[in-house]
């Protein structure tokens, strides 16, 4: 479930991309997958933090809800980074009519100021979560038209 990305350090900054896209469907509904993007902060000091996550997400049964949603994890020390918590693709659908095909994509930034007392590796991670109705498919994407990408600046 996840990929190798490729990243870039200059200086007191990162970058890097998620390779490929990442099948969520495999995972139990509201389990964090990590999806294989993670940058080392090299020292002590205050971060920006950016992602931009791309997903997507469809459907074949009626009264479907149930969204794709995005955090950075603090792998150092084992805790959610505050703030990041983010949906990045819902789909709500509460007709009580026939079963219809749908599929929808989307993305979203996550941005926030972090600061650690020592070297931290950051990941970003991604969950589908089912509230009602049969997700047929749930993933983030890379490539093409839009990459999920991760980024630090370090600022003091």
């Amino acid at each position: 479930m996840t990929g190798t990305a490729s990243s870039i350090h200059i200086g007191g900054s990162g970058f890097a991309v998620l390779p490929a896209g990442v099948d969520l469907m495999p995972a139990a509904s509201g389990a964090w997958i990590d999806l294989g993007l993670s940058l080392a902060l090299p020292t002590a000091g205050t971060y920006h933090l950016d992602a931009v996550v791309r997903g997507n997400i469809g459907r074949m049964s009626t009264g479907e809800n149930a969204y794709v949603a995005a955090r950075l994890w603090d792998v150092t020390a084992g805790a959610v980074v505050p703030f990041t918590e983010a949906i990045v693709v819902q789909i709500a659908e509460f007709a009580g009519g026939a079963a219809t095909a749908l599929q929808w994509n989307d993305s979203a930034a996550i941005s926030v100021e972090y600061a650690v007392t020592s070297p931290r590796t950051v990941r970003l991670q991604a969950s589908r979560v089912d509230i009602a109705g049969t997700t047929e498919v749930a993933g983030i994407g890379s490539g093409g038209i839009q990459q999920t990408t991760l980024r630090y600046a370090r600022v003091a």
